[in-house]
């Protein structure tokens, strides 16, 4: 059986430096979150086309940084969170009812949470989404939060996006058209993307010729932070704000299972009566 490659962030810049280009080699990411979750084939589709999208924003984390992306769509009904740090981990889960076919619009609403390492309250931005063609979303995040110019492509032959974004302009430089742009890079890097190149020195090789010159990359992975530390404060919390017994009467243990992982932790009173270095 091959062996994936770990996946890739990798970024560029045009050779007029004028755009920044963020590719993204995800096939093993996909893989590995696909075994994590029981997904049918449409909540795949959509799952997969959310993670080769937002994964593209890691581009715009600083050291010490991690943000999550929660999207709560009423039309379709469906539930996505995504989480990530500027060290390329990070953790997905997609929960729908049931979607007939892969939405192409959604109606509903995108928080965005980003963590600083030198403040304690995140920053948060919501974002209405009313229609919102699905390739679109994070070029709608980029461009209310970031006030960036981009553009998103998803390859339908391999797991792998990319993104083109318009640098900031000097005093003496005009406009470009971003539209115009794409077109041009467009063709070549998806042929790049037919290959569903894994090998990092062939990949970048391939990308210099659509005439992009190499910066960057950084390994995405995932991998969930969950703990029975972290399940127990979880269920304190909710046995505290709501007043209730998380147990039934006569019940001594419950299992409780990781939303991103599906890692199961069993928990017993005793877990919940004892202080964090007593957890067993």
């Amino acid at each position: 059986m091959e062996v994936l490659e770990t996946s890739q962030l990798y970024t560029f810049i045009d050779r007029d430096k004028k755009f920044a280009l963020y590719f993204l080699e995800g096939q093993k990411l996909i893989y590995d979150l696909v075994l994590t979750q029981n997904l049918k084939q449409r909540e795949f589709e959509l799952f997969r086309s959310s993670i080769l999208s937002v994964q593209l924003m890691l581009g715009y984390l600083k050291a010490g940084e991690h943000f999550c992306v929660y999207i709560d769509s009423e039309s379709p009904y469906f539930r996505l969170k995504i989480e990530m740090n500027a060290t390329g981990l990070m953790r997905g889960m997609i929960y729908s009812d049931a979607l007939d076919t892969a939405p192409e619009t959604v109606t509903g609403k995108l928080r965005l949470l980003k963590f600083l390492p030198s403040t304690e309250m995140p920053y948060q931005s919501i974002i209405e989404l009313e229609g919102v063609d699905m390739n679109e979303i994070i070029n709608l995040v980029l461009s209310r939060s970031y006030q960036v110019n981009s553009r998103i492509f998803i390859s339908e032959d391999s797991d792998q996006s990319f993104m083109l974004n318009q640098l900031p302009l000097t005093k003496n430089e005009q406009p470009s058209d971003l539209d115009q742009t794409f077109a041009h890079y467009a063709g070549p890097l998806k042929a790049v993307m037919k290959k569903a190149l894994t090998d990092k020195d062939v990949l970048i090789g391939e990308i210099e010729k659509c005439g992009f010159k190499f910066l960057a990359s950084k390994p995405v992975e995932f991998r969930c932070g969950c703990s029975k530390e972290q399940m127990i404060d979880n269920l304190k919390k909710f046995a505290n704000s709501s007043n209730e017994d998380v147990f039934l009467p006569g019940q001594d243990m419950i299992e409780v299972v990781c939303e991103y992982c599906k890692s199961a932790y069993p928990i017993t009173r005793r877990d919940m009566e004892a202080s964090p270095s007593e957890y067993q």
